[in-house]
């Protein structure tokens, strides 16, 4: 039964994550919205480690185990370029905005390459995502839930 709603979980994710990677949110509620695929207010662990495969699987485009810098950065390029030409600011805003948001993809692939080997294993992007589910976590009831104290600074 567990692994039935496991995989019922993944293919909810991976119908619903069209966008590719997201970084694990340092926002409790946010974090819950993102993860939480089957829509019962709960992020468990299981369903957590579930939508951050499919997340990585989608960006690895050619499929070696690993995102480049290319991939990561060209992935999320295409949801910031989606966001801005539905934004309603001026042209000038968006292209400031542009520029940040890539210069920040660009430092975050940093921090998530912790080997620097110039690619982000799965390894490496699970470890950063686990750390903002256990820091959410903190009921530690083993889930995310709204029944967690958000701790100061996470929100």
């Amino acid at each position: 039964m567990k692994t039935r709603s496991i995989l019922a979980a993944a293919i909810l994710a991976a119908s619903t994550i069209a966008t590719g990677v997201l970084a694990a949110s340092h926002a409790r509620d946010t974090f819950i919205k993102e993860q939480d695929q089957n829509g019962d207010g709960v992020v468990s662990k299981e369903e957590f480690v579930a939508t951050r495969q499919i997340q990585f699987d989608h960006t690895d485009a050619d499929k070696n185990g690993a995102m480049s810098r290319e991939e990561y950065v060209g992935e999320y390029n295409a949801r910031l370029e989606k966001n801005l030409a539905a934004s309603t600011q001026t042209p000038e805003k968006k292209e400031e905005e542009r520029v940040r948001q890539v210069r920040q993809a660009d430092v975050r692939f940093g921090v998530l390459d912790s080997d620097k080997s110039g690619a982000i294993t799965l390894a490496e992007f699970a470890y950063t995502g686990w750390r903002m589910f256990v820091t959410h976590d903190s009921n530690n009831d083993g889930v995310v839930s709204i029944a967690d104290p958000v701790k100061e600074g996470a929100n």
